[in-house]
């Protein structure tokens, strides 16, 4: 898995260079396969900021939407995709734009087509104080079934 993660964060920046995932410069910076936790950095640019001087929201939700998406790619049991089909977003603490952003990811359940996983996101600085949390359910959709619907 672990290395799956790298491969599928590799694959943004070959694939979609200059894409919002690939600004955001995710790395995967811990991982317990066993407990289905895994860990991210990224990183917050002040054009993400709203009036108020903060990580806009969408923003906000794009990272925990982007980390969980990573781990959901690359659980699902063959070549297709996995878009997201459901998420909510609890809103803690403002992010600041410009800070690094830790986003641990729970996978909570996998079946045949569905993923549901959780997620949290924390500044760097303070690791301690969570800032966003959030779900996310993600449907499995094979390679040919996606091609023959396009």
């Amino acid at each position: 898995m672990e290395q799956a993660l790298r491969s599928r964060i590799d694959q943004i920046s070959r694939e979609i260079p200059d894409s919002i995932a690939d600004r955001m410069c995710f790395q995967l910076v811990d991982w317990d396969e066993e407990k289905r936790d895994y860990t991210f950095a990224c990183r917050t640019q002040v054009w993400m900021r709203n009036f108020a001087g903060t990580l806009h929201g969408g923003m906000c939700a794009t990272i925990l939407d982007q980390a969980m998406g990573f781990v959901a790619s690359c659980l699902k049991p063959g070549p297709g995709i996995a878009p997201t089909v459901q998420m909510e977003v609890n809103y803690h603490r403002p992010l600041i734009p410009g800070e690094e952003v830790l986003v641990k990811v729970h996978v909570v359940s996998v079946t045949r087509s569905l993923m549901n996983l959780t997620a949290e996101a924390m500044r760097l600085t303070s690791p301690d104080k969570v800032c966003l949390s959030g779900s996310g359910i993600f449907f499995y959709k094979p390679a040919e079934d996606h091609v023959a619907n396009l």
